[in-house]
């Protein structure tokens, strides 16, 4: 039985995309949950975030005029 290159070339292109097409994830990765609140300064928002959440917290640069800026803190659920 005769197997041509292109044969063997197929089979280990199959293989290849079946070993990488595995799902990555790490094992007990912590889900990302948020809350906000008033910004009143990037400090402010910073130790708020840390202390209520250990998380990271940012003041918002996008908010539009009428609605006062928002802390947007991120931390591990």
């Amino acid at each position: 039985m005769k197997i041509s290159f292109s044969s063997i070339l197929l089979i280990l292109i199959v293989v290849f995309i079946t070993s990488s097409s595995e799902n990555n994830k790490m094992v007990g990765e912590a889900k990302k949950c948020f809350d906000g609140w008033k910004c009143e300064g990037e400090a402010e928002c910073r130790e708020k975030c840390i202390a209520d959440h250990k998380g990271n917290g940012i003041c918002d640069l996008f908010t539009a005029f009428p609605v006062p800026k928002q802390c947007l803190c991120q931390y591990d659920c």
